[in-house]
């Protein structure tokens, strides 16, 4: 049960596949990779629903024994007045409370639980989509009171019992020092201004659709003939300063598509605040590829770690 909901807490897993043609955007975690390696850590399977946790502390009340990780963002928390370690699965009884005092680094806190967040399936998806009404409970942000099920129980192997914290060459760190990207190989030069080789900060009007960017604008930015968009595709508006769409994208965009943020530090991006310093690395299509395979390679590494 949420005990005490923050400013912000929904249910997410990868999102919905195959819906963009009907105008039904991607959603899911903002921080895939964070989420699916917890899952991994569990025994989950990668697309589990669990938790995104943003901007406040709360707490949460288990009414049943449970077996849960946290991970993404770094924040303070407890459990039975112990601190809880990030990408440690941790035995908790009935009647335990976690208290997410803050959130010391990042943007989106994780919360994963051995079998799963069981709330309805819609369109393949138990993510949330605020905008749209659906997914999660009731299609909202969680709020105080809410209860929660989880899956179905089945036998945990012993590596979960004996609460191992997944070393750090196996997590999903954030890029500090550059986001990599894919630019669009046929946008003019006088359209894009060098807008890979300048620095920017994230600006307070972000949010799960798209991150706006602030910084010198760039040449030329304008609207354009309508054309499908997804998450990491990179819009520059009439202003001229970008704007990098995240999870819930919509399937559609009139701006200038600049190229795309590489799947593999999609999720970096989503764990910076505003106000953090964004630059953007330019990589071949050949490179992002190989990154993503590095990033499954992981998963799987997690997986036969845990188990």
């Amino acid at each position: 049960m949420v005990s005490q909901a923050p400013a912000y807490l929904t249910v997410q897993d990868m999102g919905r596949q195959g819906y963009r043609a009907a105008g039904v955007p991607r959603g899911g975690a903002m921080d895939r990779w964070s989420l699916a390696a917890l899952n991994c850590l569990l025994g989950n399977a990668r697309g589990a629903a669990g938790l995104e946790w943003a901007l406040t502390g709360g707490a949460i009340e288990f009414r049943a024994a449970a077996t849960i990780a946290l991970g993404g963002a770094d924040a303070v928390c407890s459990l039975g007045g112990a601190a809880v370690e990030p990408y440690r699965a941790v035995s908790v009884k009935r009647g335990d409370t976690l208290v997410v005092e803050r959130i010391t680094r990042g943007r989106f806190l994780y919360i994963a639980v051995a079998t799963g967040i069981a709330c309805e399936s819609v369109l393949g998806s138990r993510s949330t989509y605020i905008a749209g009404g659906f997914g999660g409970i009731d299609g909202r942000r969680l709020k105080s009171g809410d209860t929660l099920d989880t899956g179905a129980a089945r036998p945990r192997s012993r590596r979960h019992q004996v609460m191992d914290q997944l070393p750090q060459r196996l997590r999903f760190k954030p890029r500090n020092e550059s986001i990599r990207v894919v630019t669009r190989s046929f946008v003019p030069d006088d359209v894009a201004g060098g807008w890979e080789t300048q620095p920017y900060t994230v600006s307070a009007a972000s949010d799960r659709t798209g991150y706006r960017l602030e910084g010198t604008p760039s040449a030329d930015g304008a609207s354009a003939t309508s054309e499908p968009v997804c998450p990491g595709a990179i819009q520059l508006p009439p202003e001229g300063v970008p704007i990098v769409l995240m999870a819930d994208a919509p399937t559609i965009g009139g701006y200038r598509i600049l190229g795309s943020v590489v799947s593999a530090d999609l999720g970096s991006l989503a764990q910076k605040l505003p106000g953090d310093i964004v630059r953007f690395e330019p990589i071949s299509v050949r490179t992002a590829q190989a990154e993503l395979r590095r990033c499954d390679d992981i998963l799987f590494a997690i997986t036969d770690w845990a188990g």
